[in-house]
């Protein structure tokens, strides 16, 4: 934190922190990661520590660090920063998810893009047209400011909490286990949700 911070952004920020963690507790059971969260508020420090006034993770081999800043200020952007740093500690290699189920997995768990049928329903002509999530596998997609960027927001979470209230914890645990074993993503993507409605 900012060495000027009040003490009651300290301790909302906290409150913040404590609330993403339980979200993370309720998706992936006890947690892995334990990230250094830095708040940032002046332009100054935004600058020094941050590539945007929100929210983003740093992964390191050492530890992961979270930049969270005025605009990220709140316990949704904080539970995505969260996950995303909570399922690249549980992989064995970063690369073995697309960028979509990473970005839908937090979209899901901070609530911000819950409400996703409309544009679902929009994009894909009432589930006429398929979306091609190949396309959505680049961080280029999710790129900040964009309608193009939200829209894949809402489509990565609509699909990622479409097959986790399918396959639950269990899933996605097994899902990362499998992955770590060095099995396909979307073999075992297909295959876990295929076994869990048997």
């Amino acid at each position: 934190m900012e060495p000027d911070l009040q003490d009651i952004i300290k301790e909302e920020l906290l409150n913040y922190v404590q609330t993403s963690v339980a979200k993370i507790s309720d998706v992936f059971g006890d947690r892995d990661s334990y990230p250094y969260v830095i708040y940032v508020e002046s332009q100054k420090f935004i600058r020094k520590y941050a590539e945007n006034s929100t929210g983003q993770t740093y992964y390191y081999p050492w530890k992961n660090y979270i930049v969270i800043g005025p605009r990220g200020f709140n316990e949704n952007v904080i539970s995505h920063e969260f996950t995303h740093a909570e399922l690249r500690d549980r992989l064995h290699n970063k690369n073995k998810v697309p960028v979509w189920f990473d970005e839908g997995l937090a979209a899901m768990i901070d609530g911000r893009f819950s409400n996703n049928e409309a544009i679902w329903n929009h994009m894909t002509n009432d589930g006429k047209s398929p979306i091609d999530f190949d396309l959505l596998d680049s961080h280029k997609a999710f790129n900040y400011g964009t309608i193009e960027a939200s829209n894949n927001y809402y489509l990565s979470c609509h699909e990622v909490t479409r097959w986790f209230t399918i396959v639950g914890k269990s899933g996605l645990l097994k899902l990362i286990n499998e992955l770590n074993h060095g099995e396909n993503f979307k073999d075992q993507y297909k295959l876990i949700e295929f076994e869990s409605n048997k």
